[in-house]
């Protein structure tokens, strides 16, 4: 484990060719946001999270949750805690809903920008490089600007927001930031899809270009 703040669960191999990876936040995008969540049994998933993994186990998509923990940096809960929480949301999505690997930060907001706490990249690039991972067909999923952020600092090109968790609050700033991002010469390039809630995923449209 790279560092006392820093966590990482692989439950997959490298895969011998690079493959593009669905990356989900996991507060208020796979499971329901229940601010430092820090009991098992308080695990709760998203509308139409169960079907989006198995949707991705079809589609050869490892799924990967990458997620800040500041909770860890705040002394509200320990890293037993939060892998008996991952544990039980391993349980409630089962055998066809996997996930590849799960890495966690426990900094909080004054975290340095090398660390793993997004916006920073750190934890999508560490998967990268665990699982071989093709980050230029990858997509991310956040309810936070910060997710979206992380996502594009990548070099992703499909990002994704959704309304759950804190959607609604980050809706209005996400918008603005991507406009800003398209007119901006030497920005990366990114695809942005708005929608309410995981059941509304566009498989089809990114079906055709992963």
């Amino acid at each position: 484990m790279p560092s006392s703040l820093q966590h990482f669960l692989l439950f997959c191999k490298p895969f011998e060719n690079p493959r593009p990876a669905l990356f989900l936040d996991r507060d208020g995008v796979l499971i329901e946001d229940k601010h430092h969540l820090c009991e098992p049994d308080d695990v709760q998933l998203c509308a139409g999270a169960k079907k989006l993994l198995e949707q991705a186990k079809i589609n050869y998509w490892p799924v990967v949750v990458v997620t800040n923990q500041s909770g860890i940096a705040r002394g509200l809960f320990d890293w037993n805690d939060y892998e008996s929480v991952s544990q039980h949301l391993l349980q409630l999505l089962g055998p066809e809903a996997q996930i590849s690997a799960i890495y966690a930060n426990g900094h909080g907001p004054n975290a340095p920008l090398s660390s793993w706490r997004k916006p920073s990249p750190g934890m999508l690039l560490a998967a990268t490089k665990d699982l071989n991972i093709d980050l230029s067909r990858s997509i991310l999923v956040g309810d936070r600007l910060t997710d979206l952020q992380a996502g594009a600092s990548a070099g992703l090109p499909f990002l994704i927001h959704v309304l759950t968790g804190h959607g609604k609050k980050e809706r209005e700033a996400v918008e603005s930031w991507a406009k800003q991002n398209q007119l901006l010469a030497n920005s990366p390039s990114f695809k942005l899809a708005l929608i309410n809630s995981l059941l509304d995923f566009p498989f089809e449209e990114l079906q055709e270009t992963t």
